[in-house]
Formats: structure tokens, C-alpha cells, sequence
């Protein structure tokens, strides 16, 4: 992510175990000599710009490393143990997985890839194996080797002396001087000449083995590297008993949720101001307190929030509600994450040209961030504003592709879903506009967008399927670090899930919310659509104010695909 004004900033916080404060840890500004320690009580400050990278170590613990936004301030850190595997030490750790298993997981694991001698797992293979999505790929490329080197700096491409139209790829300069090219393994087929048959387009995912380590299996030949190919036609993922549909990871295994384990949202407390103002007897009164708590509770956003809920959706009072959401927008008009938690509730309510209005603040703000366009563009979406959506889209598309963006492996699928959508049930509405149509996906049914507004938050969401079997997803630092870094380089927070017809039953959507270093509430978004990137596409937009640590709570149930119902 290119920060376009470096600006610097006191960062404070607390490190601790999650029980007890930790002294003495190490608080470095990456790749600079700035570094300070924890006090006794775990606290610390220090100065940082805009886009540099903490790091927090301490012997014995885990290393954390957390980007700084610019809305950063508070940064409450938990560290956890460092548990390695050593030679006569027995510790806890995950078994090695079958190829089976691995199997069932190549669709949505992107860090697995198919090889004539066994899936390989980029985590667990002991040496260098850098994979890529195909659509991370140059698809304007004339042949694979030119759509790789845009991939892998570096790398020398040079024509074949006994075939000019055959490209010869060196891993780096020393393989070159060596005379060792790279080899090449397609589906199962070991090439030792650049397969220029495979179309850029047709590529599922590719790993680079540049070591001899990794290589060496290939035999003779192979000390320049392996290009490992799984082409799209040639995909042998395994699916869901007789459909086209991928295996679903919450089906294989023995994981039935109990029921009574997750809290309906709609009975965790209000705030205490919430419950004061309830008591109101009529407008005037509900007004007069609002205004009495307000002295109080001034320097609080979600004060706010929570008041323009209240008066919007209890009340009924479109103009106190009006006047709260124009209070928020001047009083907060620097903080991104509040102007968008008051965006999410606007949509939420069909509010869509204030809540665009929003969403272009946060834009002028956040122009590095490639959540920025998703959201504006969907803004447009619901005015009926289509040109305008598919000219955004365009531009971060170009902006990718010369590089002014970063790539994303999660967020590219997410964002080409909302341009095909777009392109199947508005396209005659596109005039002269030039964008890039991806490759649609086989997919009939409801599509979950969820999205939060601060990118520090940290939760569990579980997907409860109608067997009453789940799946667990955890976006925290501690088991999906690499992740949360992504989401940090590329400015986005979201993540999205396909439901495939026939939907028989209804899958409940649960999280437990586990904070965001600062200790204050986060807000979800979920936008359900059903019959997605259809001419029949609907979409119902629910939000959610995750406050409550630690409890798994209920949000809502998506009921045989047509509506939901929330908790």
C-alpha cells in the first residue's frame, strides 16, 4: 500500500498474555532504529509514521507485527508462546494432513498446489514455494512465461536459441550464468520446454520451486527451478457428491454445533445511555434526555451511533435522527472508521445517496486503500448511478495493473464477483465505459459480503449449515496473522461466502467478537444477495455493533435461501 502523506503519530497501548501486563517488550518501528520497551505495567508510547510497521518480540512469545493507519492511536497487544517443534520435545500440534484432505481443501486453500507427486502445502513443504491465484496473472499476456514475469522479480526471459518463438526462463541471474532454465510440470506433465500452449486464462494457480531442495524430486535437469501449472480445465478438485458444487470443508467434519452455545445479539445489554433514554414518555422528553446525556457522553462516537439508531429505528424520528448523523459527520469528520460505521447504518436503512456521500469522504481520505472502491462503487450501485460504479471499478482495475495498487489474492475474487454481478444484470446500461470482464463463475444461489469497519478487528465467525455442522473462520492476529497482514498492504476488510441452490434448510450465521486493540465496539456488515449475479439479484443489508468480548453470539439465519431472520 503507498501512503500518499506520511504523517507521524504517538502510538500508546498496553502489551500483555491476556491476563497479565508484560514489561520489558521490545517496540520497534521496522527496518529503523526507533524502538522503545514496555514499562511494568505493560504500557508503552512511541512515534511512528503513517504505513510503518510495529513490532512487538519478546523471548518466548510470539512476534506480532501491526501496520499503522491512519486513524491508529491505541494499540492494546496480546502476545502469546513461541511452541516450536524441537528434536525430543513433545508439544501440542496439528497432524500432518492426508492427501485426502488436502484434497477437499485445494478449492479454497490457496496456498496448496497439485503436483505428479502430491498436493504440496506452501506451509508445511520446509522450503521456498511461492504459488499464485491465476488471477493474479497478466491475462493480456502473449504466452505464460511473459504472465509470470510480471509475478516473479527478477527473472530472465529470453528466446530459445534452437526456436526463437520459445521463451527460456531463469529463475534469477546465477541459474543464467549456470545455464540451468526452469522446467515445467502442467497437470501432471513434465515439460522441459515452456509449454506456450498454456493460455494465460486457463491457468488455476502456479508455484515457483526454486530450490534444489524442492526441485530435486524432478531429477536431472531440474537445478534451474520447477514452474508448477494447474490449468482451470485440468482441475480435479473434489466436489460435492453428485453436483459441480466445492466440497463444503463444515460437512467433513465432526464438528456439530450445540445448540444453546450462541447468545442471540438481540439480548446482549444496551449501553447504559440507551436504557435512560428509553424510559422517555414521549419525543420531547426522549429529545430533552438525549440532550442532558449528551455533555456527558460528547467525545464517544458510538454515543452517537447508538443515539441515531435509537431515534431512526425506535423512535421513529427521522429528523432527530437526521440532526444525530449530521452531528457525527462534522464531529468526526477525520476518523474513516466512524463516518463508516454511520455509512453501514444508512445503507441498512436505504439511505443510499448520504451514505455515498460518506463513502466519497472516506474515498478523499483513503484513495490507497482498494476497500475504498469497492464501497464507493457499490454506492453508486444502489442510486442507479451503474456507469459511474463500472468507471471505479475500471480505474482500481488499471491502477492494479500498474502497479499503483497492490494485487490481492482475497480481495481480487471479492471485487471481480461485484463487477460480472454487474455486468450480467446491467450491461446494456454500460455505454462506452471500458473495463475488463472476468471469467463469470458457475454459481447459482446466495452470496454473504461481510465487512467491518475497523480493520484491527479481531472475531470468529462460524457458519452453522441446516445439518447443524459448522465451519469456523478466525480472523486474529494469532491464527490468520498473514491474512490480517494482507488486509492491512491492500486497505481492505471484508470477506465474502458462496451458498449454492437448491438451499434446503437455514444456515445461521454466529461470531464472537474478540476486540480491536483499542477496546471499543466494531461494526459488521452483512449484505445478503440472493439469486446473485442474476437479473434477479435482490439484497437485504443487516448491521451489526459488536461490543461483548469473548461470546458467541447469534446474528441471524438465512432461511432456505429467500430471506433471512435475525437473532
Amino acid at each position: 500500500m503507498v501512503f500518499s502523506q506520511s504523517q507521524i503519530k504517538k502510538v500508546w497501548g498496553r502489551v500483555s498474555d491476556g491476563v497479565s501486563p508484560i514489561s520489558n517488550v521490545n517496540i520497534s518501528v521496522k527496518d529503523t532504529d526507533t524502538g522503545v520497551q514496555s514499562n511494568a505495567d505493560g504500557t508503552y508510547e512511541i512515534y511512528v509514521d503513517e504505513g510503518q510497521t510495529l513490532v512487538y518480540s519478546y523471548v518466548g512469545m510470539r512476534t506480532v507485527e501491526i501496520i499503522v493507519e491512519d486513524i491508529t492511536s491505541v494499540l492494546n497487544v496480546t502476545m502469546y508462546p513461541n511452541i516450536e517443534q524441537l528434536d525430543e520435545v513433545v508439544v501440542t500440534k496439528k497432524k500432518k494432513k492426508t492427501q485426502k484432505e488436502l484434497l477437499y481443501e485445494y478449492e479454497s486453500n490457496k496456498n496448496l498446489i497439485k503436483t505428479g507427486f502430491g498436493i504440496l502445502d506452501k506451509d508445511r513443504v520446509g522450503y521456498s514455494l511461492r504459488i499464485f491465484d491465476g488471477d493474479e496473472l497478466n491475462p493480456a499476456a502473449i504466452d505464460l512465461v511473459r504472465a509470470l514475469q510480471g509475478r516473479l522479480p527478477g527473472v530472465i526471459i529470453e528466446p530459445s536459441p534452437d526456436d526463437p518463438n520459445i521463451p527460456v526462463m531463469y529463475l534469477n541471474t546465477m541459474k543464467k550464468l549456470l545455464g540451468q532454465s526452469a522446467i515445467y510440470e502442467v497437470d501432471g506433465m513434465i515439460y522441459r520446454t515452456a509449454p506456450t500452449f498454456v493460455l494465460p486464462n486457463n491457468i488455476k494457480r502456479v508455484a515457483v520451486i526454486g530450490s534444489l531442495a524442492g526441485a530435486s524430486k524432478y531429477g536431472t535437469g531440474s537445478a534451474g527451478g520447477v514452474i508448477v501449472i494447474n490449468t482451470k480445465t485440468g482441475n480435479y478438485a473434489t466436489r460435492e457428491p453428485g453436483t459441480n458444487k466445492p466440497y463444503d470443508l463444515a460437512r467433513r467434519r465432526d464438528n456439530y454445533f450445540e445448540k444453546g452455545s450462541a447468545v442471540a445479539i438481540s439480548k446482549m445489554a444496551d449501553p447504559k445511555y440507551i436504557e435512560e433514554v428509553s424510559v422517555a414518555a414521549s419525543e420531547t422528553e426522549a429529545v430533552a434526555l438525549y440532550q442532558e446525556l449528551e455533555k456527558k457522553y460528547q467525545a464517544s462516537p458510538f454515543f452517537y451511533l447508538d443515539m441515531f439508531s435509537f431515534f431512526g429505528e425506535k423512535r421513529k424520528d427521522g429528523g432527530m435522527q437526521k440532526s444525530i448523523g449530521e452531528e457525527i459527520e462534522n464531529k468526526f469528520a477525520t476518523d474513516p472508521t466512524v463516518l463508516k460505521a454511520l455509512a453501514y447504518l444508512l445503507e441498512q436503512q436505504n439511505q443510499y445517496e448520504w451514505a455515498s456521500d460518506l463513502y466519497k469522504q472516506i474515498f478523499a481520505m483513503r484513495p490507497h486503500y482498494a476497500q475504498s472502491y469497492s464501497d464507493l462503487a457499490r454506492s453508486y450501485e444502489n442510486m442507479g448511478a451503474v456507469e459511474s460504479a463500472m468507471v471505479l471499478y475500471a480505474r482500481y482495475f488499471d491502477l492494479v495493473e500498474k502497479s499503483l495498487l497492490d494485487s490481492s489474492k482475497t480481495f481480487t475474487p471479492i471485487i471481480k464477483r461485484d463487477v460480472n454481478s454487474l455486468f450480467a444484470r446491467q450491461g446494456s446500461l454500460m455505454g462506452s465505459t471500458s473495463v475488463v470482464q472476468t471469467e463469470a463463475e458457475d454459481f447459482d444461489g446466495v452470496r454473504l459480503l461481510l465487512e467491518w469497519n475497523n480493520s484491527e478487528a479481531e472475531f470468529e465467525l462460524q457458519l452453522v449449515n441446516p445439518e447443524n455442522q459448522y465451519y469456523l473462520w478466525e480472523h486474529t492476529m494469532f491464527s490468520n496473522a498473514e491474512r490480517i497482514q494482507e488486509e492491512k498492504t491492500s486497505g481492505f476488510s471484508s470477506e465474502d461466502y458462496l451458498f449454492y441452490k437448491p438451499i434446503q434448510g437455514n444456515w445461521t450465521v454466529n461470531v464472537k467478537y474478540l476486540g480491536n486493540k483499542s477496546l471499543t465496539p466494531s461494526y459488521l456488515k452483512a449484505t445478503i444477495f440472493y439469486d446473485f449475479g442474476t437479473k434477479n439479484q435482490r439484497k437485504e443489508i443487516k448491521v451489526f455493533k459488536l461490543t461483548a468480548k469473548n461470546i458467541n453470539q447469534a446474528l441471524f439465519q438465512i432461511k432456505n435461501g429467500g430471506s433471512i431472520t435475525t437473532f
